[in-house]
């Protein structure tokens, strides 16, 4: 569960794959978002306090689109 790092709202849930700190979210692992994501499509806002968590890009290597985290602008932790 990935939430606000200000409100502690939650925005999305989100299947991470290996080990290590979450760096980018894939938008094919997003298995729910709280969040239309669609509505801003070059970055991620919090819809309680409207901060902005995340940019929107397209990776080259992968070919795929993600969300390239802001760092202390999120809070993660693991749903059982």
């Amino acid at each position: 569960m990935v939430s606000c790092g200000y409100c502690k709202t939650d925005i999305v849930k989100y299947q991470k794959v290996g080990k290590g700190r979450l760096l980018r979210m894939y938008v094919d692992r997003i298995i729910e978002s709280s969040v239309d994501l669609s509505k801003n499509y070059g970055a991620l806002f919090c819809p309680n306090c409207n901060k902005q968590l995340a940019t929107r890009v397209t990776l080259k290597r992968k070919n795929k689109e993600a969300y390239i985290l802001i760092r202390s602008a999120f809070n993660t932790r693991k749903i059982g």
